[in-house]
């Protein structure tokens, strides 16, 4: 079995439209070879800074700089197949038609791989 993972960055205000994507996708996953099952994981802007600022002393967050990266909400999918030739065969075929619904709602910053599990085993 292989992982994929692709991190993607909505377009801010869009977030929605990018969630209600990938959840229409899931049909067509599910009918796909080889798919064993994903997660779509939906960052939450703005909590874990703020938490941080909260319990955080402000003379200690003087020394931690923090640079704004690109506005919008991130995404990140973690899929499980059985082999890279699956998957892509997935997004070449049944998915491929549908990216065009996709892109408008995008900035241009993604990555996608796939990965190894390299946790140590008890």
């Amino acid at each position: 079995m292989i992982t994929y993972v692709a991190i993607l960055l909505a377009k801010p205000g869009h977030e929605l439209a990018v969630t209600q994507f990938y959840q229409d996708l899931e049909p067509l996953m599910k009918a796909a070879p080889g798919y064993r099952g994903r997660k779509i994981l939906r960052a939450r802007p703005g909590v874990m800074e703020a938490e941080v600022r909260r319990v955080t002393p402000p003379e200690e967050l003087k020394g931690h700089g923090h640079e704004d990266g690109p506005a919008g909400v991130q995404f990140v999918m973690v899929e499980q197949w059985d082999s890279v030739a699956e998957r892509i065969a997935f997004s070449r075929g049944a998915s491929r038609a549908r990216s065009k619904d996709l892109f408008p709602h995008l900035l241009p910053q993604h990555s996608h791989e796939f990965y190894e599990d390299v946790t140590p085993q008890p």
